[in-house]
């Protein structure tokens, strides 16, 4: 087995063009720089989805999608990481070269495809034995379902047997045939019998309609097993192996791709059933968690697909537990653009149910009239309080309290905010105080430019308009006199942005950083605000993180237009993801050449350097000036006037 290197990688980028690759699956046209075209990951009715040619990346500014040519191809087709760099090598009419791997990757490699094989036999034999087996057929058919929809989901049956994989794969004897079986989850191995007995291993499904679990290669991963008759559980999952986890999968999305986005909805049940069942009877959009709560990745996996989500739950006590999960995964990853609705259902009725008895007709009124998440919200958090009272306000607002922190600072926060206190008879500021949001506080004697400039510095990262500033003169004009006490805002607060727009488009300007150099980045950024020096602290780690293409022919390492896509992929495993895509956003439409930045850059630094050579000199001037200058400071005091002099 062998890893492809990463070289090859960054090369292959740089031949392909990612215009062509995405133009064979989405329409664009061009605007400015960049082609522009309907975001293939969600439904939108105007563009916001932009490949750079120039960058040799796509992002989406509606749900955020974004990556290079390889990552368009796994996530719009489905590919795994290696199958869309043999697809894009043989478009380019290149061989992928290997290099060797170390023993753990190669182990976890034959581990993950031999699970792999064994998934897909089990499904396969699973799918032979309900063609064989009446009592299941009917079962299904007694359920509404017919053929089709039986192999479109690839459904089986998982005879009454305690060894029936036996007939695929050998003897469970054999302790490597077990071994694959019981990491697969499709095996149940007893305790150690005493006395050298053999151990007892035996299927874990047995007597059950089986539901193939798939990725979005559509490669079964995990299976779901339903009861025939009456017995419990009724609904067995595969356990979590190194192919499955309950909380990254969603069953049926798989299928349900394509119906979502000319939907423009998805719909989120709790049961195999229910996804199958609303297929048969025209509701092929549908998904389902499996049997745990809804995610934070589940979430994120919905919103990639659709801008409009719609969970459906029962009526219960258990179905409002599950829905106050879903909500408190959903509230962090809210943005203005996206619809999240919850539906409850009589508790005497399932999605499947409901259709059957009132029509398809009804349930769509249903999904349309869902509550929204804010209106959830309140009920959440007010439920059981009594808003007449002040302990019952109280209550409210400390339910309330984590939720709102969870949010991002978007428009529906702010809504929900100002409705919350209106219900609480409370006033906003109050409640934001109480809950420990940022407040930008309200203007009192300010300039616009003073309001501009503070805004800057409570909403990084965003650019410092110095123009019309009161403390300097326009041409042609007396210098204004300041009637206020307003400093001009120092060089490092408008040079941190500058450094990090350049950084993230030329990482290996930031590789090549000396020390000094890099002090003097960390304290522009310092000096703007906390979360700009987290991020210059990360991005020039990961700076050093970057490898030059090596040149050909002896010739030096070179970086190509697929630098800035690979590197952007790296930078979206950071912890600082979310803010490295505020800073992505910004720098996609950027027409800026490596001999630009490198210009920005050295101009930047100069600057820096100016001011602190300034800084230094006015320390000197206050020893001066307070009699405790000693001889070597009025040397360097000389030293820096003969610097300034000639900057």
């Amino acid at each position: 087995m062998a890893l492809i290197p990463q070289s090859f990688i960054a090369d292959l980028l740089n031949r392909v063009d990612i215009v062509d690759v995405v133009g064979q699956h989405v329409k664009l046209k061009k605007a400015g720089a960049n082609f522009q075209g309907l975001c293939p990951f969600h439904s939108e009715k105007s563009p916001s989805f932009s490949v750079s040619p120039t960058k040799q990346f796509y992002h989406c500014f509606g749900c955020g999608a974004h990556g290079s040519a390889i990552s368009f191809l796994m996530e719009y087709s489905g590919l795994g990481y290696v199958d869309a760099i043999e697809d894009l090598a043989r478009s380019a009419g290149l061989d992928v070269p290997r290099e060797e791997r170390t023993a753990n990757d190669v182990a976890r490699q034959q581990q993950a495809m031999a699970l792999s094989e064994v998934m897909s036999s089990a499904a396969d034999w699973y799918r032979q034995q309900l063609k064989a087996s009446t009592r299941a057929v009917e079962y299904l058919k007694g359920r509404g379902l017919t053929g089709e929809i039986a192999k479109r989901y690839a459904l089986g049956y998982a005879p009454d047997g305690w060894q029936g994989l036996e007939a695929v794969f050998g003897s469970y004897a054999n302790d490597e045939v077990a071994k694959t079986l019981l990491e697969g989850g499709l095996l149940i191995q007893g305790e150690q019998a005493e006395g050298g007995q053999p151990v007892k291993r035996y299927d874990r499904f047995r007597d059950r309609v089986m539901f193939p679990i798939r990725n979005p290669k559509g490669q079964t991963i995990g299976f779901g097993g339903r009861i025939l008759d009456q017995g419990e559980p009724k609904y067995l999952n595969s356990p979590e192996t190194p192919l499955f986890s309950k909380g990254n999968t969603l069953y049926g999305l798989f299928e349900a791709r394509q119906a979502i986005r000319s939907q423009e909805y998805v719909l989120v049940c709790e049961g195999y059933m229910d996804v199958v069942a609303l297929a048969q009877l025209g509701f092929p959009n549908a998904v389902a968690t499996l049997g745990t709560a809804c995610t934070a990745n589940h979430v994120r996996m919905l919103l990639r697909q659709t801008d409009k989500v719609v969970f459906s739950f029962d009526g219960d006590s258990a179905g409002q537990r599950a829905a106050q999960r879903a909500l408190e995964a959903c509230l962090p990853l809210m943005s203005d653009d996206k619809e999240i609705r919850f539906l409850f259902l009589p508790t005497e009725h399932d999605p499947d149910s409901y259709v059957r008895a009132y029509g398809a007709s009804a349930f769509e009124k249903v999904i349309k009239e869902a509550m929204s998440i804010s209106s959830f919200f309140f009920k959440i958090v007010s439920e059981d309080h009594e808003l007449t009272t002040p302990e019952g306000r109280a209550h409210t607002h400390h339910a309330a309290k984590p939720l709102l922190l969870s949010m991002p600072p978007i428009a529906l926060r702010t809504q929900i905010l100002r409705e919350l206190a209106i219900r609480t008879n409370t006033t906003p500021a109050e409640l934001e105080a109480f809950c420990g949001l940022s407040v930008v506080p309200a203007p009192v004697q300010q300039t616009s430019y003073q309001a501009r400039t503070q805004n800057n510095q409570n909403n990084f990262p965003n650019n410092g308009n110095r123009q019309g500033a009161p403390w300097q003169a326009s041409k042609g004009s007396a210098k204004r006199v300041a009637t206020q006490n307003i400093e001009p805002p120092k060089a490092p607060t408008d040079l941190a942005e500058q450094m990090l727009r350049v950084l993230i488009q030329f990482p290996h300007l930031g590789k090549v950083l000396d020390v000094n150099k890099r002090a003097l980045a960390l304290k522009a950024a310092e000096q703007r605000s906390e979360k700009a020096l987290a991020l210059m602290k990360d991005l020039l780690s990961q700076c050093d993180l970057v490898e030059p293409i090596p040149g050909e022919s002896g010739k030096p390492a070179t970086v190509g237009a697929g630098a800035f896509a690979m590197f952007q992929d790296q930078l979206s495993r950071s912890e600082l993801a979310p803010l490295y895509e505020m800073l992505r956003k910004r720098v996609m439409d950027s027409d800026l050449d490596l001999d630009g930045a490198t210009a920005d850059l050295d101009g930047a630094f100069k600057k820096l350097e100016l001011t602190q050579l300034k800084q230094e000199m006015t320390e000197i001037t206050q020893k001066i000036a307070s009699s405790t200058a000693t001889e070597q400071d009025r040397a360097r005091y000389r030293e820096l006037g003969e610097k300034l002099k000639f900057s």
